[in-house]
């Protein structure tokens, strides 16, 4: 779950995901459960100090303790926002290397991004670059019109594999009526010793054979 949160540092909105564990001193904190007359669940508070397993925080004029099964530490990403859109977080300090390359066969210096070629935000000690950020986090989720059009595929599927059964379940059927039809025509002329008492013609036993080839009888 991402949560949006005012980052006292740079004063503007800022990303925040909620981690599984312990908090130190300055962290944001998320409540997981109700506590009583001192926080509710799905509070946020500051941590101002330490006593063991729990943390001491501040939710606006309020001042709670809370264990650490109780909270999930909020950690920043590099995201934040600003009128209404979101911007990454760059470090301007990895730029700063200038360098020489050949354009046209003459040596040309490339300049480091600077201040003047791009916004910047700059706050307790630290100055970031402001990168633009495209939206993708709906892309991220499927969408509901594309889960019916998955699970209509997969109908489609499925009943074209039951009509490929029930059709190769005849054929099966069809071959075993004809192999017992067989089996007791020939029972009878082993039994009346006369090869007369057959019934079949011989193109029925042909084509008996056949049915019985391709099935692999």
């Amino acid at each position: 779950m991402m949560h949006v949160l005012k980052d006292e540092k740079l004063g503007v909105d800022r990303e925040y995901v909620a981690v599984d564990r312990n908090a130190e001193v300055g962290e944001k904190i998320y409540t997981l459960v109700d506590g009583g007359d001192f926080y509710r669940k799905g509070e946020y508070g500051v941590v101002y100090s330490l006593d063991g397993n729990c943390a001491h925080s501040r939710f606006e004029s309020n001042s709670w303790l809370i264990n650490h099964k109780k909270y999930h530490v909020l950690e920043p990403t590099d995201i934040v926002h600003i009128d209404g859109e979101r911007y990454r977080l760059e470090d301007p300090e990895k730029d700063a290397i200038k360098f020489t390359m050949e354009i046209g066969g003459n040596l040309v210096n490339i300049e480091p991004w600077d201040a003047t070629r791009g916004p910047i935000i700059s706050g307790g000690g630290e100055t970031y670059k402001l990168t633009p950020v495209t939206d993708d986090r709906e892309e991220e989720e499927p969408k509901e019109s594309d889960v019916i059009t998955v699970l209509a595929n997969l109908g489609a599927e499925v009943a074209e594999l039951k009509r490929t059964v029930a059709g190769q379940q005849s054929e099966i059927n069809a071959l075993h009526d004809n192999k017992v039809r067989l089996g007791e025509q020939l029972a009878k002329v082993v039994a009346a010793g006369d090869p007369k008492a057959l019934s079949v013609t011989a193109d029925e036993i042909a084509q008996i054979f056949v049915s019985l080839k391709k099935a692999g009888l």
